[in-house]
């Protein structure tokens, strides 16, 4: 019976610890908000009070320029990610962090900003063994300090693509759609073909690498119905895909492009804005 007992604990025994939550916000199109989308997640996940990393992976560096941190991208003698991510760093990656200090977010959000090296990643990972572990080598020091990591995606697919999938992969004994992939797409067809290229490049990795990456959802941005039919007609189209689900449809409000021109954090500049209170409906859906 003890054996027995041993093979078969009871149901109400804890889960073992889950690993960090690692959602990547993605899309091969630029423009459709995937900054806007991980910075206003982000920030109402620390909000929250929850402990959150936001990185900024995109070699534009949006992200970093309108949370007001610019000036970091182009510092000279320091590391970059990339720099930890071929393993030429020398120092603690922990030094690139720098916090969102609005009293809001209690010390919880911190930001690893994008660098100038950034555009050469695709050359550089080409030379580093096992490249698609790369992102995850250099975050892992990190994960014990965080409840959730995001990662403001590249508008471009490659290798650069690719390490950032495999960082958000499901690994052995997590749970399903805890971490993955959230798409912003707008109600058009150019989204369309780009979710079909970037879920054509998700399944090819997963068949090659023998991966589980979890599509965790679609925020339909920027959606303005006096477009026209097509607009809506579009939108229609999300919502009656069976998978992945669409978690949000988020207006063309002006809220979010003044907070990014003013390099304020959207829920410091418009915390009861309709535009706030959508990404804290996002939030939940993350931290559940």
């Amino acid at each position: 019976m003890t054996l027995w007992l041993e093979a078969h604990p009871s149901p109400t025994t804890p889960l073992t610890e889950q690993p960090v939550i690692r959602v990547i916000v993605a899309n091969q199109k630029g423009g459709v908000g995937k900054t806007f989308i991980s910075s206003g997640m982000a920030q109402a996940l620390a909000e929250a009070g929850h402990r959150v990393l936001i990185v900024d992976y995109d070699p534009q560096g949006h992200l970093t320029a309108e949370l007001g941190f610019e000036d970091l991208m182009y510092e000279d003698d320091v590391e970059t990610l990339l720099m930890h991510m071929d393993g030429t760093a020398k120092g603690d990656i922990h030094d690139l962090l720098v916090a969102l200090d609005h009293e809001r977010f209690g010390e919880r959000l911190h930001l690893l900003p994008a660098s100038d090296d950034a555009f050469l990643r695709d050359v550089a990972l080409s030379k580093v063994s096992f490249s698609e572990a790369a992102l995850e080598r250099a975050l892992e020091p990190l994960e014990n300090d965080y409840d959730i990591i995001i990662i403001d995606g590249p508008p471009s697919l490659g290798l650069n693509m690719d390490t950032a999938l495999y960082y958000v992969r499901r690994r052995d004994g997590e749970l399903s759609d805890r971490s993955g992939v959230i798409t912003p797409v707008w109600a058009n067809k150019a989204s369309h073909r780009a979710f079909r290229l970037l879920r054509s490049q998700m399944e090819d990795l997963c068949r090659k690498g023998r991966i589980t990456v979890d599509y965790l959802g679609l925020v339909i941005n920027a959606y303005d119905s006096r477009r026209g039919r097509l607009v809506k007609e579009d939108r229609d189209q999300w919502e009656r895909s069976s998978s992945p689900a669409v978690l949000a449809v988020i207006g063309d409000l002006k809220e979010g492009r003044e907070a990014a021109d003013g390099e304020i954090p959207l829920l410091e500049y418009a915390p009861d804005s309709e535009h706030a209170q959508a990404m804290r409906d996002l939030a939940k859906e993350l931290a559940v």
